[in-house]
């Protein structure tokens, strides 16, 4: 089911209707239906991966809080209560360690299955054997990267004792298969979405409004901007052989446009959504491109996903065994502050090694992944020298010459970075790299309109104005500027604004469901 098609918006009008019409106690059992027919709708037969996932999730969270019931038994009974924690300890680890490695394996020999295969394969291939392993062609099923993570952060959160577990099996079903964050997230937490299921709702007329505004602008967002700016960048960077580097510098840059609009254009629509529900998704985006630094693009970028990475990879690899041993090591060697930022960077290479991953079963994202680790690590460890050279050069670090210096450098670096997230492989990433220096062909900034290939003069119209709407919007959202805008904004202005977003997303359609995949649904 697409998104943004007739079909979708009548299958959440229908939700929405069934919704506040059952009695609010059962507003939940409207949801799962909806997310076993959502889920039904992109293949039936892989539900059972995520009804597999989900009893192996429910009933791990209940054999760790019944092995805590039996530790605070022995207890009572008398049982020494080091001996009873230390074995407690032991069986909680080997529940947790069971549930996450039978949905991880699922999820890797699924996802991953093909990849080290083939690498395997070319190991062969040098070591001089002839022999090949066969690989088997697996489809990833619909949202497995999103519920495995949304299981694998239950598990471990009742095992934390963060919250207790779920006694009914359907209710955290609901979670788990909870089709707006199904496709491309946000990455929930149990505690908070699954709380906010469970509840009762009443409509309510502004959050109606709130909502179809938001919605709107995600469709806008979606239709009016990153589709149409799909074709220029498919075209160049496609036959990047017979473009010059000016052209493929462009579609890079006009690629990290596309996909921030495609992916929070998502966003704004399942939490639009969910606004009219009442239920509250995680916000997934603070106007990334404002950020200064790599490390700061990625605290406002898939903000839920780096959650994720830090609660349950960051943390536990730099305060486990390893981690500790390294920063005892690193305070001998060179005092407190290094065998901080050793642990740390520790357990950043494990981070940025599954974040590459997770986006894609390609060296290309490893490759990716490390860039960002580079970039951020020589950041950190450099600080000290970088506040140097900035006092020395007199340098307002909150001058606005300097925050927009490094806005830009930011976002062209993390465009830099996506020759490789978005090429075949390694070597066309690095093939791409190298034309641009021996062809650029300076001569072509002349014709400006010759970058945009692939787009007709009415839609490049059409989708600047979207682009400059855009760029409006985010710089009154930093700004904090927004929300005094929207109030002060008479109703009539409002409605002119909504009724223009809506002409142009008919213009670009042309009034039929012809809106291109997400990009986030393939990771």
């Amino acid at each position: 089911m697409v998104l943004v098609s007739t079909r979708c918006l009548l299958f959440a009008l229908a939700v929405a209707l069934l919704y506040f019409i059952v009695p609010k106690k059962l507003q939940w059992t409207v949801l799962l239906a909806a997310n076993v027919f959502f889920y039904c709708t992109h293949g039936a037969f892989y539900l059972i991966y995520l009804v597999s996932a989900g009893i192996l999730s429910f009933f791990a969270a209940l054999l760790l809080e019944k092995a805590a019931a039996s530790a605070g038994k022995a207890q009572e009974a008398g049982k020494d209560r080091g001996e009873v924690q230390k074995t407690l300890l032991k069986k909680k680890k080997l529940i947790t360690a069971a549930a996450v490695a039978g949905i991880l394996g699922t999820w890797i020999v699924i996802k991953y299955g093909a990849f080290l295969l083939g690498n395997i394969n070319a190991l062969l291939r040098l070591s001089g054997s002839v022999t090949e392993i066969g690989i088997p062609e697996l489809i990833l099923p619909l949202g497995m990267s999103f519920y495995t993570f949304h299981a694998i952060g239950y598990i471990v959160d009742v095992y934390r004792k963060k919250y207790p577990a779920e006694r009914s099996f359907l209710k955290f079903f609901t979670f788990l298969s909870f089709f707006p964050h199904m496709i491309e997230g946000p990455f929930s937490r149990y505690d908070l979405l699954g709380k906010s299921l469970k509840e009762e709702h009443s409509f309510s007329a502004d959050r109606l409004y709130e909502g179809c505004a938001r919605i709107l602008f995600g469709v806008f967002k979606k239709v009016v901007i990153a589709d149409p700016l799909a074709s220029t960048v498919t075209m160049i960077l496609g036959d990047y052989e017979n473009y010059g580097g000016v052209h493929i510098i462009f579609a890079l840059l006009v690629y990290s446009i596309r996909l921030y609009a495609d992916f929070s254009g998502y966003m704004d629509m399942v939490c639009g959504f969910c606004r009219i529900l009442g239920i509250e998704l995680a916000e997934n985006f603070r106007m990334p491109y404002f950020a200064r630094t790599v490390d700061e693009y990625w605290r406002r970028w898939h903000i839920t996903l780096g959650r994720w990475f830090r609660d349950y990879v960051f943390y536990p690899v730099s305060m486990g065994k390893t981690g500790v041993k390294l920063s005892k090591w690193a305070r001998k060697k060179w005092g407190p502050k290094a065998a901080k930022l050793i642990s740390g960077y520790f357990a950043l290479i494990f981070v940025w090694t599954a974040t590459g991953l997770w986006h894609g079963a390609n060296w290309t994202f490893l490759v990716w992944g490390y860039l960002n680790l580079l970039v951020i690590v020589s950041t950190m460890q450099l600080g000290d020298l970088y506040e140097h050279v900035k006092n020395r050069l007199h340098i307002n670090s909150e001058g606005k010459l300097w925050k927009g210096f490094c806005m830009l450098r930011t976002f062209l670096l993390v465009s830099f970075f996506r020759f490789f997230s978005i090429s075949a492989s390694v070597g066309v990433a690095f093939s791409t790299i190298g034309h641009c220096f021996k062809d650029l062909r300076i001569g072509a900034l002349a014709n400006p309109s010759g970058f945009f290939v692939g787009m007709y003069r009415e839609e490049l119209i059409i989708c600047g104005a979207g682009v400059i709407f855009l760029i409006i919007t985010d710089v009154l959202r930093e700004t904090g500027k927004w929300e005094k805008v929207k109030g002060r904004m008479p109703f009539a202005g409002r409605a002119f604004i909504y009724a223009l977003m809506m002409l142009m997303i008919m213009m670009m359609t042309r009034g039929s469901d012809v809106s291109k995949g997400f990009i986030y649904a393939n990771f």
